[in-house]
């Protein structure tokens, strides 16, 4: 199997699948892909309203391309861009009307049978992640994790008798270079989809991107609609595999109405514009349902080093005995070790409930509640008693909970391509994501999407930070709105 690292600065910022917002920044990893046999190789790519409800976002700016978010007439993949076909029998396409879920003509690549990235013994896909200027996850979790699921399946024969490979690029914690890495693996390493394994923002790029060039994407749900841009439910090739930021609301609601019953709560969500949809739905409802116990709200920045004290002297002040954070695991950490008084943060899914923030986070962290489409450790071999052996197998360690997100993420895709079945194509296997079918494989909650919405999380697992194990332990399983 061919091993061929390009190493770079890198840190890894987990999938999931996974829901996560901005990052700060820490060396380490390497642009891997994972082979058929499992081994590492690489080539080195590099508003709200008076009330609190949420405006409109409405449609894409006049002269921005709702697809791609870039000037429209300046789209990649339009106007007669190739497809990138495969020994599979991929095709060309031309440009085409910008589709909405369920219908138009997709531009960029791929007319009926598109079989970009599958042979007759293999099925590629691409993984990108924010490793560079993410959050301080270490190399090694990712770098044993990836790929176990993979692995495992090709062991036994892989999906339909091909082996999965899994090619990754580190899309450097900026859109523009996600941009530039999906169209990399989609025009040069002519994979068969993407996933976006973290980074809102970086998602939202490249499944604009994927889009324009008919490449289905698949990540975990994150915002829903970004301002000047749209709804990312418009994408037709776009598929979030856990409840998007904004359907989490609920979930949040009752935890403040019943866990953290009776507390002051102040509401802190990071200021990327993706986020501006999820602040006002989450400040109003908390509003509406503890009233005077929201003591505050504010936006912070994306980078919290600066900052953080100031933020943590203003929490402490308004009186909060609980902080609703949407912001990232680093800046958690960092204004949490700056308060002089005790919270209980919660938040929404996935990134802050690694383990890797309770154990830079802890005792500052203590008892904080955060969903995750993934379970922890305690609980993923009463789920799935295959992960553990299946991880063990490949890295000759104990496994970690990146491992189980990746595993995860990995096993749903997996699902997801046995259904459409051995004669495998990008049309059939979206026909199939829309067909009604649930999946679910019991490690992330099950999905189930439509023509008409491709949000298709039903629950999420909710996780307790414990820090005399410096780890989070699943407090309840697949809770749902």
């Amino acid at each position: 199997m061919r091993v061929r690292n390009t190493l770079v600065p890198a840190v890894f910022l987990t999938v999931a699948a996974l829901a996560s917002t901005a990052c700060g920044q820490k060396p380490g990893v390497a642009e891997l892909g994972i082979g058929p046999g499992g081994q590492y190789y690489g080539d080195g790519t590099g508003q709200v309203g008076a009330d609190g409800a949420a405006l409109d976002p409405g449609a894409a700016a006049p002269g921005v391309d709702p697809v791609t978010g870039q000037p429209a007439g300046n789209v990649p993949g339009a106007g007669g861009a190739t497809g990138g076909g495969s020994t599979g029998g991929g095709s060309t396409g031309g440009g085409g009307t910008r589709p909405g879920p369920g219908g138009g003509t997709p531009g960029g690549g791929g007319g009926p049978g598109d079989r970009t990235g599958v042979t007759d013994t293999t099925i590629k896909i691409g993984v990108h992640a924010p490793v560079t200027g993410a959050a301080a996850f270490p190399q090694q979790s990712f770098q044993s994790g990836v790929g176990v699921w993979a692995n495992h399946i090709n062991s036994k024969g892989g999906i339909h008798g091909r082996k999965v490979e899994i090619v990754f690029r580190d899309d450097r914690f900026d859109p523009n270079s996600a941009r530039g890495v999906c169209k990399e693996l989609a025009q040069q390493q002519k994979v068969f989809l993407l996933i976006g394994a973290g980074g809102s923002d970086q998602i939202d790029a490249c499944a604009r991107y994927a889009t324009s060039v008919n490449t289905p994407y698949l990540s975990a749900g994150v915002h829903e609609t970004r301002p000047n841009l749209g709804s990312l439910n418009a994408l037709r090739t776009f598929h979030a595999m856990s409840l998007t930021y904004e359907e989490q609301v609920p979930l949040l609601v009752n935890v403040a109405k019943t866990d953290l019953a009776g507390k002051k709560v102040a509401v802190i969500v990071a200021d990327n514009d993706s986020l501006n949809n999820f602040y006002a739905k989450v400040d109003g409802a908390m509003k509406q349902a503890i009233g005077a116990n929201v003591v505050l709200s504010r936006r912070i920045p994306k980078k919290t080093d600066v900052d953080a004290p100031a933020i943590a002297t203003q929490i402490c002040n308004s009186g909060a005995q609980a902080v609703l954070w949407n912001a990232s695991p680093s800046g958690l950490i960092n204004v949490s070790k700056s308060m002089t008084c005790g919270v209980q943060f919660f938040g929404p899914g996935n990134t802050n409930g690694l383990n890797i923030v309770a154990t830079g986070g802890c005792p500052n962290v203590s008892n904080a509640l955060f969903f995750s489409s993934f379970p922890g450790l305690d609980k993923i071999g009463q789920l799935d008693p295959e992960f553990d052996p299946a991880y063990r197998r490949k890295t000759g360690s104990a496994p970690d909970d990146i491992g189980v997100a990746l595993w995860g993420a990995e096993k749903l895709v997996g699902a997801m391509l046995q259904a459409t079945g051995k004669d495998l194509s990008r049309e059939r296997f979206l026909a199939t994501l829309v067909s009604g079918k649930r999946f679910d494989t019991g490690v992330y909650p099950g999905v189930q999407w439509s023509g008409s919405d491709h949000f298709g999380g039903t629950a999420m697992h909710l996780l307790r930070a414990d820090c005399g194990a410096r780890q989070y332990r699943t407090q309840r399983l697949n809770v749902a709105p």
